[in-house]
């Protein structure tokens, strides 16, 4: 066994993984009932702990599991410009499929030697990740260490190999001390004075969602696409990991090409999906969200294409278009509005075309 977790971590290290431990499975009964208290504390997202599916028990997962195998995958934050016409994209989600890439390599060689091994199962990885020693927990809810911060993906594998551990981590939970950087950054105030996150108030939460997203958080998105990077650029952890910014390997959110291209979004969802992965590539979503964006831009050239999206098969699409008209001015603004107000009979749209006449006449 000890052979084997030594290919194992000489193998993670040739893949990228700058940390790796080695932990006794063990029940995380600190996860339900901290589940319970988020509950409690924000129960507007009461269900979006359920649908996520993850559970306590690693014996649901794997009954003869033995080890919780856990690396991070570290990676450079985004060079971004507010006003290229770009939507802002979080380095971490290109990161990530990576990471599961490379972790599905670690379980292959698990599964060589004639063990289970089940990558990213549906447990706390966060939680893990604290007590295998990873790191520790931020204020703003994630994991850091001194090397990269919490510029980092983490992942997990399952196995049954009865594996030599490493000594858990037995510190504090948090060495943030006094510093509440990240909950005084955050646009929406989102983050308690406890550390835990407010979902309903998180950007991130709303982001690529199903539904008509609130006018306060629309406000307060800018030109994010996907992920908000505002707690962890004040993070005095990554404050070196920041001045090595790096442009994106491609760009994915052209906010024009999106709106002019709504019917035909295919290849654009094909780029995204090889990315970030096809989780994230929802034509819909992404069109919806490019519309916030050219709102909060203000750039009168986005009135034109959001004109012909505010008749949009979808409400939230024709919503958020509206709101986003209604943002911009201008002098067509107000007669598309109009012309569309007659036309809706969706409530939520109507009452969005009518809030966005109104803001004209501010």
């Amino acid at each position: 066994m000890h052979s084997l977790k030594n290919e194992l971590v000489n193998k993670a290290s040739q893949l990228g993984f700058d940390r790796i431990k080695f932990m006794q499975v063990r029940q995380l009964e600190l996860w339900d009932e901290e589940i319970k208290v988020r509950r409690q504390l924000d129960p507007d997202t009461a269900r979006y702990w359920e649908e996520r599916r993850l559970t306590a028990s690693y014996a649901s997962v794997m009954e003869d599991g033995r080890t919780f195998i856990v690396a991070s995958y570290q990676y450079a934050p985004y060079r971004f410009e507010e006003s290229s016409g770009k939507g802002y994209f979080n380095a971490h989600y290109a990161a990530y499929p990576k990471g599961r890439q490379a972790m599905q390599e670690l379980a292959a060689i698990l599964i060589e030697s004639g063990f289970a091994a089940v990558v990213d199962p549906p447990l706390p990885i966060k939680q893990i990740a604290y007590l295998s020693g990873i790191g520790c927990f931020g204020k703003n809810g994630l994991i850091h260490n001194e090397t990269n911060g919490s510029l980092m993906t983490l992942h997990l594998i399952l196995t049954n190999a009865p594996l030599p551990v490493d000594v858990p981590n037995e510190s504090c939970i948090t060495d943030c001390g006094s510093c509440a950087r990240c909950i005084h950054s955050c646009p929406t105030g989102a983050i308690s004075n406890n550390g835990r996150v407010i979902l309903s108030k998180c950007l991130r939460y709303h982001m690529l969602s199903p539904g008509i997203i609130p006018r306060d958080i629309r406000e307060k998105m800018g030109s994010r696409m996907l992920g908000c990077e505002d707690c962890q650029a004040c993070c005095p952890k990554n404050r070196a990991r920041f001045q090595e910014t790096v442009e994106p390997e491609v760009q994915i959110f052209d906010i024009m090409e999106i709106l002019i291209s709504h019917s035909s979004l295919k290849a654009l969802m094909e780029r995204i999906g090889k990315l970030v992965g096809k989780n994230y590539a929802r034509a819909q979503r992404i069109l919806s969200m490019a519309a916030i964006a050219a709102g909060n831009s203000g750039n009168p050239a986005y009135v034109e294409p959001l004109s012909r999206l505010i008749y949009h098969p979808h409400p939230q699409i024709r919503a958020h278009s509206a709101w986003a008209i209604g943002k911009i001015g201008g002098a067509s603004a107000r007669a598309v509005l109009e012309a569309a107000l007659t036309k809706e009979d969706d409530p939520r749209v109507r009452e969005e075309l009518q809030y966005a006449l109104a803001r004209l006449e501010l």
